[in-house]
């Protein structure tokens, strides 16, 4: 919603037709974006995991961007990303993958960094951790937890499992 309501303010002098698709979307109103997105009418669209769904379809897609890509699986930005003809793609994240990282070394893909953080943002610390120092990692995570603070942590996950 955010993305949405920022780009949308900065687009509309230009005449350029922004559109929100969210798991939450009214059926009525996402069938109408499904037709406007196949059909070009739409130029933009913002949207969570609901824009990988089968029934999206692109007249143009010419560009990808994925914010928080770890929110994101390897399968999932392909799906998103297959739905156009060779889309340029900026994929975002204050968190570096692994795969991420892998890419930007041995991959087709250019890292850019933001070296500054917004104003009243508090500087990001980010660990690697192996298997042996679990204990280490889980007593530091009740710590946080106990102090009322969020835990993110990425793992690798080859491929889908029950697990």
């Amino acid at each position: 919603n955010q993305h949405y309501h920022k780009i949308s303010a900065m687009l509309e002098d230009f005449g350029v037709r922004v559109a929100l698709l969210t798991g939450s979307t009214k059926t009525m109103e996402r069938r109408e974006i499904y037709k406007e997105l196949a059909d070009g009418s739409i130029n933009v669209v913002i949207g969570t995991h609901a824009l990988i769904q089968e029934q999206v379809a692109f007249k143009k897609l010419g560009l990808v961007i994925i914010d928080e890509q770890h929110r994101f699986g390897v399968v999932q930005r392909l799906s998103l990303i297959n739905k156009g003809d060779r889309p340029d793609i900026l994929a975002m994240t204050a968190t570096p993958i692994p795969r991420s990282l892998a890419l930007t070394v041995y991959g087709d893909t250019a890292l850019s960094e933001i070296r500054h953080l917004p104003a009243g943002r508090k500087p990001i610390k980010s660990y690697w951790k192996t298997s042996s120092q679990l204990d280490e990692v889980y007593s530091l995570m009740r710590q946080q937890l106990a102090e009322g603070f969020q835990i993110y942590a990425v793992t690798p996950l080859i491929s889908e499992s029950e697990t």
